[in-house]
C-alpha cells in the first residue's frame, strides 16, 4: 500500500492533520485543549501550516510521539509549553537529533510511557499502545477510546 501525504486540513470535527513537506503529524482539538501527536520536522514549515488551520503553537499543551526521530520530534522546541510524552522503551541517551531537546531525562516537561498507560488531558482520555514486534521506541495512543494515532 502506498502512503499518500495529506494536505494541512481538519479532517473532523476535533481532528486536523499537518503536512511538514514529507510527513504528516496529527492534532486533537477540543478548542479548549489541542494536542499533537508528533511534531514535524521544519519549524518553518510547520508554522506555516499550523497558521492554515489557525493553531499556535504555544496553545498545544501536550505532545504525545509516537517514535523517537527527527521526522517525528523535530519541531519538539516549538511547543514550549506543552508536556512532552514517549515511549519507557526510548533511550533519550541513543536517539537522534528529534529527541534533542528531551535529553535532561529530570525534566518534569517530559514523560515516559507504558504499554497500557493512560493519560488524562482536561477530560481527555489518552491511552498508550505498544504494538509487540514493532520497532523499538515506537508507541500508538488511542484517544476516548475511539481515535487511533499510530
Amino acid at each position: 500500500m502506498l502512503f499518500k501525504l495529506s494536505k494541512t486540513q481538519q479532517i473532523t470535527g476535533n481532528i486536523y492533520v499537518v503536512r511538514s513537506l514529507i510527513s504528516n503529524f496529527f492534532i486533537y482539538s477540543d478548542f479548549r485543549t489541542t494536542i499533537c501527536f508528533d511534531t514535524g520536522f521544519i519549524p518553518s514549515v510547520v508554522n506555516r501550516e499550523l497558521k492554515k488551520i489557525n493553531i499556535e503553537p504555544k496553545s498545544v499543551s501536550h505532545v504525545f510521539l509516537t517514535y523517537p526521530s527527527f521526522y517525528h520530534a523535530g519541531c519538539i522546541k516549538l511547543f514550549k509549553n506543552a508536556d512532552i510524552y514517549f515511549s519507557a522503551e526510548t533511550s533519550l541517551r541513543k536517539s537522534g537529533k528529534g529527541m534533542s531537546s528531551c535529553k535532561s531525562e529530570e525534566n518534569e516537561k517530559y514523560k515516559k510511557l507504558k504499554d497500557g498507560d493512560v493519560v488524562d488531558v482536561d477530560g481527555i482520555r489518552i491511552k498508550s499502545i505498544v504494538f509487540p514486534k514493532h520497532k523499538l521506541g515506537s508507541i500508538s495512543y488511542m484517544v476516548n477510546d475511539d481515535i487511533l494515532f499510530i
